[in-house]
C-alpha cells in the first residue's frame, strides 16, 4: 500500500506501538511494519545506546502524521 509522500520522513500516529517512528519508516518505504520493527529490534541488541538515542531523536524532531 503505498502512501502520499511528499518526500520527507514522517511517524505514523495511526500505526504506533510507542511513538511511531517504525511505522513512518515502513509507510515510507512502502515495507511492512513487522520487518522495521524486527530490524530496530536486531540492531538494539548491537547498538543499544545508538538506536535509543536515533529513535528518541526521530520520535521529537519528525513530523506527525496520521496514515493508515
Amino acid at each position: 500500500m503505498k502512501t502520499i509522500n511528499d518526500g520527507s520522513w514522517f511517524i505514523n500516529k495511526a500505526r504506533r506501538k510507542i511513538a511511531g517512528v517504525c511505522a513512518g519508516f515502513a509507510s515510507y518505504y512502502d515495507q511492512p511494519v513487522w520487518l522495521v520493527r524486527a530490524l530496530v529490534v536486531l540492531l538494539a541488541l548491537c547498538f543499544p545506546v545508538a538506536v535509543l538515542v536515533a529513535y528518541v531523536a526521530a520520535a521529537v524532531f519528525l513530523p506527525a502524521r496520521w496514515v493508515i
